[in-house]
């Protein structure tokens, strides 16, 4: 088990490495985002490397440096916080946070070396070190503890400092996020808990906590990035592909109530593909068919009576055309190659990369990939 235990953990910092350096070639510029979340990751990874380290006796077997551990989870959730309002286009106190976290880090490094130092002369006896190893413990949870609220009260609490990217990201993986550091925070003190009570031993009472860390840093390194690309990806293509259309372009569609004849019927259909492409409704991934009626001033009922009939597909089948032909105007031109395949199908109107997928493949009969590749 603790063979198992120290793979996964190792095998965690060596995939957090190795993200920071995919990420630091793959871009051509680091923004302060992907900075911050690059650092909440690489300390993550030095911590679990340290613990690493250590566990397989790879440090000096001299007394001092067997005890003595760089305080490197002191940055971890303050990185994740600059991360977060960076995100979210938050500037506030960022740096403040960061200078403290800087300060508590460096305190905790001098006092470390000290209470250490004196352990080894014999000055102090070696359960000193034990009852500092838990207060230093305790007091940088108690910090990233209230770092940690900070963050949920923003993206719980605060909606309003982020409203602008909502209309980009629902946020719901940094909610689920949230949910995994919690559950990191839960491990962190039932280990310290174990030591104080010695319940269970070191390192042994540390080895949850690590397995979580390391689960932390698979999941964060995809997610938190990928999620990045596809928001800055998708605010560039906005201003493409969505036009400022006037009001005096709407189309009028009163009468659509009591349709008498076919000929008055196709014309309320024309009517209403008109207005969808003028006003790219389509480009809304929350158009239902309830919403439409309304705008369009008929029944639900109505409006899918006209679609079933002169489109010949469902209302979804409908707009999802609409979307398609957008895409495919975006994934064939060679200048837009750069920009990722889910911030182009999002930016078009689907509300998640499967169902943009599925889509494209039920009417191109190809996935956007083949596509692109082969239009490129």
């Amino acid at each position: 088990m603790t063979a198992v235990f120290n793979f996964l953990m190792i095998a965690g910092a060596v995939q957090g490495f190795v993200f920071n350096v995919a990420t630091f070639f793959s871009r051509k510029k680091i923004e302060k985002t992907i900075l911050f979340l690059n650092l909440f990751v690489f300390f993550l990874s030095l911590n679990n490397l340290q613990s690493w380290l250590i566990d397989k006796g790879f440090v000096p077997s001299h007394d001092f440096w067997q005890n003595f551990i760089v305080p490197w989870y002191v940055l971890i959730v303050p990185m994740y916080y600059a991360f977060l309002i960076s995100y979210l286009e938050i500037e506030r106190k960022r740096w403040t946070f960061i200078l403290i976290s800087l300060g508590i880090f460096l305190l905790e490094f001098l006092t470390r070396s000290w209470v250490t130092y004196l352990v080894y002369d014999g000055q102090w006896e070696p359960k000193r070190l034990a009852g500092y190893n838990i207060l230093e413990d305790a007091l940088t949870l108690s910090y990233s503890l209230f770092l940690f609220f900070k963050a949920y009260r923003i993206i719980y609490t605060y909606e309003g400092l982020h409203s602008p990217i909502l209309s980009f990201d629902n946020l719901n993986w940094l909610k689920r996020f949230m949910v995994m550091g919690g559950l990191v925070f839960v491990l962190w003190i039932m280990a310290i808990f174990f030591n104080l009570t010695e319940v269970v031993e070191q390192p042994y009472s540390y080895y949850p906590l690590r397995l979580g860390s390391s689960i932390l840093i698979y999941w964060v390194g995809y997610q938190a990035f990928f999620r990045y690309v596809i928001l800055k990806d998708r605010i560039l293509l906005r201003g493409v592909i969505r036009n400022n259309s006037s009001n005096s372009d709407k189309i009028e569609a009163n009468g659509l109530q009591d349709l008498a004849n076919t000929q008055k019927k196709a014309n309320a259909f024309k009517e209403i593909r008109t207005y969808i492409l003028t006003e790219q409704r389509y480009l809304d991934p929350y158009l239902s068919l309830e919403n439409l009626a309304k705008e369009m001033g008929t029944s639900t009922s109505s409006l899918s009576k006209l679609i079933n009939t002169y489109s010949e597909s469902n209302f979804s089948d409908f707009i999802n055309k609409f979307r398609v032909e957008e895409a495919k105007k975006l994934l064939s031109r060679p200048d837009y190659g750069s920009y990722t395949i889910v911030a182009i199908g999002l930016e078009c109107g689907f509300n998640s990369k499967s169902t943009f997928y599925n889509a494209f493949k039920k009417f191109t009969g190809k996935t956007p990939t083949q596509f692109r590749a082969r239009h490129s």
